[in-house]
């Protein structure tokens, strides 16, 4: 699978809920947090 990168910038309140959700998720970093959730949302979207 080939991937490509990008960059986002959020705010501040945007990353105290991701923080907040990679330590319930218990995942190592915020943009890992930010791969699950989109996967999540793209697989129930379909």
């Amino acid at each position: 699978m080939a991937m490509k990168k990008y960059m986002v910038s959020v705010p501040d309140e945007m990353v105290k809920v991701l923080e907040k959700e990679r330590k319930e998720r218990l995942l190592e970093t915020v943009p890992e947090t930010i791969r699950v959730i989109l996967s999540e949302y793209l697989r129930r979207k379909n």
